[in-house]
């Protein structure tokens, strides 16, 4: 069986999830939507895809399609919950990139949506199958370094690359929602007990921004166990990704940006050096060239699984519930930048 699947968006995310597609066999990416007609046209061009919706109504066409199976929605956040409702009550599956919502209101209403209408749904937080990742939450689940009780994290670069993250009422936030999802999320499913409460700072620092650039969160859990996400707009240098998992017997560590397995020098032009990384603001001097981004990243593995989820009519074991939970962390962060104390995590 193969899964007939529409791609709404056409952004910086949109090209990482068709390369991952391209290489799933058990999948066809049917068609893409865009509001802009060029986007559209030029993204379907490019990865070979047979029909192209475009215009204010484009994502409901794609939706409609009577082709389409399922949707997998890499819009601006602000679009993601009308999205979902939209699909569950078409009733086509959904993958859904994070977050899932700019609050937990929005949050809850995807959910509920996805619910009354019994679609399958994924929330697609990729850090969460990288190939490191994987291997560490394989290595914890068999007790390899006791009971988990901090994880440290960090997410990193110069800023995003499309206009609507630094417009708040577009995106819900700043670093900490753009990027502080992620490491929240991993977090989450490493210590794998309930968050309670959170503590978190924010500033503008560089950019002339609405929303914070800058971001650190603690998170408590049921059992005193702590994670700490720090996620920043401001960092030159490309990406940086690291986590940093203690437990009460061992202690592992994830670098997927700086310990890529290669290292090179280089004065050479530029246009001779090509793609190094993303967010690379160099490309001379001491560079660290990523493989197969889109694995590296998780994208493959989580793609996969989702499809082989929805072909196999299960629920993908990163779904909309967690998505929910992510928001509630985001947004008890967000309150406890204004109040300056530690605020429950309700959800």
């Amino acid at each position: 069986m193969v899964l007939k699947l529409a791609l709404l968006g056409t952004g910086f995310v949109a090209n990482f999830h068709m390369s991952a597609f391209k290489e799933i066999p058990n999948v066809e990416i049917v068609a893409v939507a865009s509001k802009n007609q060029t986007h559209a046209e030029r993204f379907a061009k490019r990865w070979g895809l047979k029909k192209a919706y475009y215009g204010e109504d484009a994502i409901e066409k794609a939706i409609k399609d009577p082709e389409i199976e399922a949707v997998d929605i890499t819009l601006p956040n602000y679009l993601h919950s009308s999205t979902v409702a939209l699909a569950a009550e078409n009733h086509k599956n959904v993958i859904v990139e994070k977050p899932l919502a700019r609050n937990l209101t929005e949050a809850q209403q995807a959910l509920n949506a996805a619910k009354r209408y019994g679609i399958l749904h994924a929330y697609a937080e990729n850090m969460l199958f990288t190939p490191h990742m994987e291997r560490a939450m394989e290595m914890v689940s068999k007790g390899a370094i006791g009971n988990v009780i901090l994880v440290k994290s960090r997410e990193a670069h110069f800023g995003p690359h499309s206009a609507w993250f630094w417009d708040p009422e577009l995106s819900g936030g700043g670093a900490l929602i753009d990027m502080g999802c992620h490491s929240v999320e991993v977090d989450r499913k490493l210590v794998k007990k309930k968050p309670v409460s959170a503590f978190a700072w924010g500033a503008t620092l560089y950019h002339q921004t609405k929303a914070e650039d800058s971001s650190i969160i603690l998170v408590k859990y049921e059992g005193n166990e702590v994670g700490q996400s720090e996620n920043s707009w401001t960092a030159h240098g490309g990406l940086d990704i690291r986590f940093e998992i203690y437990g009460t017997e061992g202690a592992i560590f994830i670098d997927l940006t700086r310990e890529t397995g290669i290292k090179m020098f280089t004065v050479a032009p530029e246009e001779k050096v090509g793609y190094v990384i993303e967010k690379a603001e160099t490309k001379r001097g001491w560079l660290f060239p990523i493989w197969r981004e889109h694995e590296i990243y998780g994208y493959l593995s989580e793609l996969s699984h989702f499809v082989n989820s929805f072909i196999n009519g299960k629920m993908p074991i990163e779904n909309l519930e967690d998505g929910y939970v992510v928001n509630a962390i985001i947004d008890a962060g967000y309150k406890s930048m204004k109040s300056g104390k530690w605020e429950l995590i309700n959800y």
